[in-house]
């Protein structure tokens, strides 16, 4: 029998506790009123009580915990019986979540606690005095473990498991774990005290504490808990409970990193973890300290009130005064996560209620990532009253009637703004993607500016950091093109995400500050409806750090855990104030808020975060079918917490999460075996609901069932929404998507599923095509492209595709080219042997298609006349087809091989000038910005060789501009480095990184183009950046297969050599000698002139006045004939210099 005062044990018989002094009474379990022995009931709340015991259990703690547990002494029986001592708080909090656990993801703070010497001990004592001590340790730390709400899962002899932050969560259940850790410590020592004096020994104890992943299981009538641990969670903990002195208590980094600041810690050494590569840190726990501070709180979102944004919402009006009065505005509104710009949006169109304005709203998110225009499409639907039950004729009549009624002139954008919501195919079939695009760009802009005629309109975008790229481009564009209307556009993101404007329009940005402490403490006060106590409100802002969410939400959590109680406008903390310790991250406050919502809600909850961010209720209803929870009172719940909001006022069943955090921790909660079979019921879902392939939908089909384990539809879908992003086109997104197509087809066979022909097709298709974007426009992970081309091939040849297997064969001898020297060779024959295949089998278009590429390994191989002989032959060929007429990807591929043949396989720069103009002027007729772009950043190359800088400049920011829209990393670094270049010659400001970092990107993914080598690393040299010029040459150098792109790869590093001191000119000259070599053997004066400036270079440093003069003259002449201004210029500097004899003679 317990102590109702102090919870000790009691001396049996007696009437007095031994330790407080409290009198010993029986007390009933549910109401704790005194009672006697004989009582069978209670008398004063009818409870049945145990005849047959001498005495209930204590008041205080829970009379069915563990009360089927025998009393017996093995571990578990043991377990059983010292459950029963749970406090009742506790007990009932762990069954009101009974039925809601199994299976859930979890962070949780694992202990491990083991008696130091317990074998001694029990040789020196009577086997019932040692059992007798034993459950006295035993107590002593379940006491400590049940007052900081943790759980003890574990019992084996004399060693605990117990975990804190499941099944009851808590939002500092690591700082709970260490602080049971201590108490047990010091209840240790205290009882030692006792114990030396008596028996002459002390008990001691080793504790190990690690915070990490679980799946927790189902809570049982004992109130223990299954768990399974993910990954090596226990383990850690269990091997740092065997690392612990006796007497200490040794902590993981990641709880220290969570508990830092309210203990007093020493580093250990590191130690080795059987299974981890890396030597595992930790700490020692030496006690509390005196500093109760948070640990940097994160900032999180949330409608909170609107304190302190006074002066931002009166910026915001200002700028909407100069809107009506003709003066274009753009607004970015930055900050983190929770510092209200959502809220401060929602109060300025509150402010615009009565004036005359057009809203057009539209959110990014991390889900629509992939799904091109998506918040332009949200708001445009929004704006044509288009819902998602409307069929595409329904929806394209209420675009035209909107359109038609507004304004006559606008009755051509119609098809353009259709085919954005996806709801028609009207556009001229025969347009170029890239046309149609174009169109489409201004259809909408001309929408807003007549709009904007007539009243002034706000266009706001929210949580820009998720944009995705089509949108960024159409974004931009919109930027310039409203420059000129009546129109404000308001832009979220955090703090993290750099924006680039080129317009000239007025910029307003408002960062938003965090708030005082006056501001935050009107938070506290509005969401409990009374002051609270002084101190407790002191502990709120400073863990809260001026975030307005976070100072709700920890608030609330105060509220609805019952640590203040507030009556009559008048609030009482419940608990001593140092026990209250205030949620330290907003993903913790936002997981135990989820917890707090009992069973049916959280469960509603978290099937609506894999929906997505917005969703609804019909959807969430259907998902919940036969789990007997009134979904519609659910939702009501949710939306009364602010966790979920309606989509707008007029929407009766569309739901959001107020802040992508909440469907972010909700989702992790979900074991991954219940995600995917969600994800597929989700997939499934949409496709049975009406709806036209528009990219939307595909995107969102893909989502789903790529993250479920249904493999075909995952293909199907992905590998359409990957058409449907390279028609737009976004090369970025279509390159992730055929990628996840091939991983997801790929898997499915390593792993010996069972599959048919029609899958395995799917597989192929979906590697032919990541291979094909990857070689046309870079990709990363060049090793897993090769693979999908190896395994490709393999697969077309089993299934007799000969077409297929001739283009795998190309496509991955340009991926091998593209990896190292030695493997020019393969990489050749594969591209012959797939060429050679096409035409022995009569394959017409693939052995055209292929020909571009042997064409291309030709020249890098020094092949100059072969290659520009097939890629003649190529251009006739597509001209007979009238691809020159359709100006098609296929001819302009065509073209930009010729123009490497006349770039780098020839001398003189003019004519490849001239040609290359044409060949851009073309591009700009078809609108291929893909073209445009690789010219222009040819021209770009030109004329800095030519020493035409203000002209290299102009071409490499016009490439520039579009390479970084549809992400063309190989055009992107060469026009990177020439607009670097250009400024530093001009003396313009600039900021490096800015080209730096595309340039470093570029070298570090394999290239199908690196020629420009050496252009790359003379503008690293003129910049400064010499360390990056020797990675960037050294690394082409390796990857250098082909005698031409060998040549120019040691010449670059041969420039870079020259610099780096006498003790590098002996290689330096090796390398211009090497290239020299080559050039003349090839046929490239300029090349070989190119060498000779480098000999002749190191000839003067060396004091060899007779090779310098011989040198730099032939460099001389030859770049002077050739016009190559900038490297002639360099040869007369080099000559005029003086001896370095004389030099030092005079």
């Amino acid at each position: 029998m317990r102590c109702r005062g102090c919870n000790a044990e009691l001396v049996s018989g007696a009437k007095f506790c031994h330790v407080c002094g409290t009198r010993v009474e029986a007390a009933c379990p549910t109401c704790g009123a005194p009672i006697r022995p004989e009582f069978r009931f209670c008398p004063e709340c009818g409870t049945a009580l145990r005849s047959d015991a001498a005495a209930p259990p204590p008041a205080g703690t829970d009379p069915d915990a563990g009360a089927s547990a025998p009393n017996a002494g093995t571990p578990s029986d043991r377990l059983g019986r010292l459950t029963r001592h749970i406090p009742r708080d506790l007990a009932q909090k762990i069954r009101g979540i009974q039925g809601t656990l199994a299976g859930e993801r979890k962070l949780v703070t694992v202990l491990f606690c083991d008696l130091v010497g317990s074998t001694a001990i029990a040789e020196r004592l009577d086997p019932e005095e040692y059992r007798d001590l034993l459950d006295q340790y035993l107590e002593l730390a379940f006491h400590e473990i049940y007052r900081f709400e943790g759980i003890v899962n574990q019992l084996a002899g004399d060693g605990m498991m117990a975990l804190f932050g499941a099944p009851v969560a808590h939002e500092d259940a690591p700082y709970r774990a260490v602080r049971a850790a201590c108490e047990i410590r010091a209840a240790l020592d205290a009882f030692n005290r006792q114990l030396g004096a008596r028996r002459g020994f002390e008990l001691r104890a080793r504790i190990g504490i690690h915070t990490g992943p679980v799946v927790v299981g189902t809570v049982g009538n004992d109130l223990k808990m299954d768990y399974t641990a993910i990954g090596d969670t226990t383990n850690l903990a269990a091997r740092l409970q065997s690392l612990a002195a006796p007497g200490s208590i040794l902590a993981s980094e990641a709880t220290v990193r969570l508990v830092h600041g309210f203990f007093h810690l020493r580093a250990v050494e590191p130690f080795t973890v059987r299974g981890k590569s890396e030597p595992v840190t930790a700490y020692e726990v030496l006690g509390r300290s005196e500093i109760t501070t948070a640990l940097g709180a994160a900032r999180a979102r949330g409608l909170t009130p609107l304190v302190g944004r006074e002066q931002e919402l009166s910026q915001l009006a200002d700028c909407f005064a100069r809107v009506r009065g003709s003066l274009p505005q753009v607004v970015t509104v930055i900050g983190e996560a929770g510092s209200g710009k959502s809220r401060l949006l929602f109060e300025f169109r509150e402010a615009l209620a009565a004036e005359p304005v057009v809203f057009f709203e539209g959110r990014c998110s991390a889900l629509k990532q992939k799904v091109p225009y998506s918040p332009f499409v949200v708001m445009l639907k929004q704006y044509f009253a288009i819902s998602g039950n409307d069929p595409p004729e329904v929806a394209c009549e209420k675009v035209a009637a909107k359109v038609r009624d507004f304004d006559p002139r606008l009755g051509a954008i119609h098809p353009f703004l259709c085919r954005m919501l996806s709801v028609s195919a009207a556009p001229p079939t025969d347009l170029p993607a890239d046309e149609i695009k174009r169109e489409t760009f201004h259809a909408l802009a001309d929408l807003v500016v007549r709009l904007s005629e007539r009243t002034p309109v706000v266009m706001v975008i929210e949580d820009l950091h998720w944009i995705d790229d089509a949108s960024r481009e159409l974004l931009e564009l919109s930027v310039a093109e409203l420059a000129r209307a009546r129109v404000m556009m308001i832009f979220t993101h955090r703090p993290d995400f750099r924006a680039a404007w080129r317009a000239q329009v007025a910029f307003t940005q408002l960062s938003l500050r965090p708030l005082s402490q006056d501001e935050a403490r009107t938070i506290i006060r509005a969401v409990a409806d009374a002051p609270l106590p002084e101190d407790l409100e002191a502990r709120i802002l400073t863990k809260a750090e001026g975030s307005p969410f976070f100072t709700e939400e920890i608030t609330r959590a105060l509220l609805e855990e019952g640590y203040v109680v507030v009556t009559d406008g008048r609030a009482v903390l419940t608990r001593p104030i140092e026990e209250v310790l205030i949620p330290g991250t907003v993903r913790e406050v936002i997981a135990a808020r989820l917890d707090r919502l009992g069973g049916p809600a959280k469960r509603a909850i978290q099937v609506a975060s894999v929906l997505g961010r917005q969703f609804r209720g019909a959807q969430l209803a259907r998902l919940l079918e036969g789990e007997g929870i009134d979904v519609s009172a659910v939702l009501g719940v949710l939306e009364n917490r602010g966790i979920l909001h309606r989509k707008n006022v007029l929407s009766d069943d569309e739901f959001r999460f107020g802040e992508s955090l909440t469907q972010e921790v909700a989702y992790d909660g979900l074991l991954l075996k219940e995600r995917r079979q969600l994800h597929e019921r989700i997939g499934l879902l949409l496709e049975s609901e009406p709806g036209d392939g528009n990219a939307e939908r595909f995107a969102l089909l893909a989502h789903h069932f790529a993250r479920s384990d249904n493999r075909r539809k995952a293909l199907d879908t992905l590998l359409a929404a990957a058409r449907h992003a390279e028609s737009l086109p976004s090369y970025p997104t279509a390159i992730d998507l055929y990628r996840q197509a091939w991983e997801v087809g790929h898997s499915s066979l390593a792993e010996g599923a069972e599959v048919d022909d029609g899958f395995r097709r799917l597989v192929l298709r979906a590697a032919l095509d990541l291979c094909r974007m990857a070689v046309v426009y870079v990709a990363p992970d060049a090793l897993d492209v090769e693979n999908a081309a190896r395994v490709g091939r393999d697969l077309a040849d089993a299934l007799g595709d000969v077409q297929t297997a001739a283009s795998f064969r190309a496509y991955h001898g340009m991926i091998a080219m593209s990896d190292s020297r030695e493997r020019f060779a393969e990489g050749l024959a594969l591209v012959e042997s797939g060429y050679e295949l096409a035409e022995t089998n009569d394959l017409k278009d693939v052995s055209l298609g292929i020909s571009r590429a042997l064409a291309f390994s030709y020249l890098i191989d020094g092949q100059i006349e072969r290659a520009r002989k097939i890629a003649e032959r190529l251009i006739d060929a597509l001209e007979r087809q009238g691809h020159r007429e359709r100006l098609t990807d296929f001819y302009f591929g065509a073209l930009w091989m010729r123009t490497l043949v006349a770039v780098f396989g020839a001398d003189d720069p003019l004519p490849a000038l001239q040609g290359t103009l044409a060949i851009h002027d073309l591009a700009v007729q078809a609108n291929n910005r893909t073209a445009r772009s690789g010219m222009a950043a040819v021209l770009a190359q030109l004329h800095y060789r030519r020493g035409e800088y203000a002209e290299a400049m102009r071409w490499a920011d016009q490439s520039l501009e579009i390479a970084q829209v549809i992400g063309n990393v190989a055009t992107l670094r060469a026009a990177s480095a020439i607009a670097l270049g250009a400024r530093h010659e001009l003396a313009e400001p600039f900021a490096p990184a800015r080209y730096l970092k595309p340039i470093e990107d570029g070298f570090a993914m394999a290239s199908n183009l690196s020629l420009d080598v050496g252009v790359i690393v003379d503008v690293l040299l003129g910049a400064g950046e010499v360390a990056l010029a020797e990675r960037v040459a050294r690394l082409a150098l390796d990857r250098a297969g082909g005698r031409l792109r060998e040549m120019h790869a040691r010449l670059a590093l041969g420039d870079v050599l020259s610099r780096l001191g006498s003790e590098h000119h002996r290689e330096a000259a090796e390398c211009f000698e090497q290239a020299g070599a080559v050039a003349r053997e090839v046929g490239l004066r300029s090349m070989a002139a190119h060498a000779h400036l480098g000999l002749g270079r190191l000839a003067t440093w060396s004091a060899d006045p007779i090779a310098r003069d011989r040198h730099l003259r032939a460099a001389r002449e030859v770049f002077a004939e050739l016009g190559l201004r900038r490297h002639a210029e360099r040869a007369e500097r080099a000559l005029t210099e003086l001896d370095p004899a004389l030099a030092r003679s005079a």
